[in-house]
């Protein structure tokens, strides 16, 4: 486990370090901000499409081998980013590393196959605290190596910073990883049709699809405050890219936190379900106190704080009740088709909320996620009140 937690911290480190510069990056090759914005949805888009893929032949092959061959395009991307000589290079190098983006959701599966049910949410909050902390202190870094001379930018420094970080753990991953033992002997097809027929089978599971729905409108109500949030402090908090960037590692270090210390105690108290009810509910106040906190900081770090917890009590309550309700033939395909849906999800909201951002205020992102986390609430009424169904916990 420990092993596990290293390369997923150390594969979010690499992709912390470089996300901050893309955008100048691209500028320095002459990208227009259509250009830009195709840079970044290029990695969601290949996840959205390669995850299930990568997972199913997880669950052949096995966690281990997959999960190298995800570091090893890591690797590739981050060198292709330091030997670009233009914007089309660059967009390349994007969509192989979200071509190979499934390292998180491998993870998620490895965990599910190497944990009791009573450790699942433990052994998720270790993998969403690593997850954390990587994105915490990769922007310090790549930010560090990147310069503060924003028209003198050293951009390969942290570029192969973040491809010696990935041959580190690919190097872990080789070395000190294990492959989990088969829980079963029943034979997953690789065929086309077959792998397409799981994919849809996992849509008629309704506690799946309930699930599946939550984590739709978390990560797209999330994905619109990061994408917004900085344009958000400039405008209402007259900050600078500074006090953004420490608001973000505040959130995330104490999303962080309770996933790595607090969450195994609190699922043993309380259970995932009431956790993610909860994380729910906590989404919809921070979201909703960022509209009442321009000029106030007090409101905001309150906010900060509010969307920190939610964070870190939802990601492992969430991954730990989806485990317990997968076939357990197709983990690596259902958490490939989970890490889509979130990717889809990142697609679309930044599009929305940017466009809300500037056409409706720039509250207007924050109350649409509020409202989304609303109807999150409204959804776990209806299916456990009104229709009256289960899941496994």
């Amino acid at each position: 486990m420990h092993a596990l937690f290293l390369i997923v911290f150390s594969n979010l480190l690499g992709f912390g370090i470089i996300i901050p510069l893309l955008p100048y990056y691209a500028e320095n090759f002459g990208a227009d901000p259509n250009e830009v914005t195709l840079l970044m949805a290029s990695y969601s888009l290949m996840q959205l499409i390669f995850s299930p893929i990568l997972g199913r032949i997880s669950d052949i092959y096995g966690r281990k081998r997959i999960l190298i061959l995800c570091l090893i395009g890591s690797a590739i991307s981050y060198s292709l980013l330091y030997f670009a000589t233009s914007f089309g290079l660059v967009l390349f190098a994007r969509s192989i590393a979200g071509l190979f983006a499934s390292t998180t959701a491998i993870a998620n599966a490895y965990v599910t196959e190497i944990t009791s049910l009573s450790n699942r949410s433990k052994g998720m909050g270790l993998i969403g605290a690593a997850f954390g902390l990587g994105f915490v202190f990769g922007p310090v870094i790549g930010g560090y190596f990147g310069g503060g001379d924003i028209n003198n930018i050293d951009y390969q420094t942290p570029f192969f910073f973040a491809f010696v970080i990935a041959i580190i753990s690919c190097l872990i991953a080789y070395f000190l990883l294990t492959e989990p033992k088969k829980r079963n002997d029943q034979f997953v097809s690789m065929n086309f049709l077959d792998s397409f027929k799981d994919l849809i089978n996992l849509f008629k599971i309704p506690a799946l699809l309930f699930l599946i729905t939550v984590s739709f409108l978390v990560t797209f109500s999330f994905a619109g405050f990061e994408t917004t949030f900085a344009l958000w402090t400039e405008r209402a908090m007259s900050w600078a890219s500074r006090q953004t960037g420490y608001a973000f590692a505040f959130t995330a270090l104490l999303a962080a936190l309770i996933q790595g210390i607090f969450i195994g105690k609190l699922t043993k108290a309380f259970g995932e379900l009431k956790l993610l009810i909860t994380s729910c509910f906590l989404m919809l106040i921070g979201l909703f106190f960022i509209t009442l906190s321009i000029q106030n900081l007090f409101y905001l770090v309150f906010s900060l704080g509010i969307l920190g917890i939610s964070v870190g009590l939802g990601n492992p309550s969430l991954n730990s009740l989806l485990s317990k309700n997968l076939n357990k033939n197709i983990i690596g395909t259902s958490f490939g088709v989970v890490q889509s849906v979130g990717s889809l999800a990142r697609i679309l909201s930044p599009l929305l909320a940017g466009n809300l951002f500037y056409f409706f205020g720039i509250n207007s992102p924050y109350s649409l996620g509020a409202f989304l986390m609303f109807i999150s609430l409204l959804i776990f009424f209806y299916y456990f009140f009104i229709l009256k169904k289960s899941i496994k916990t």
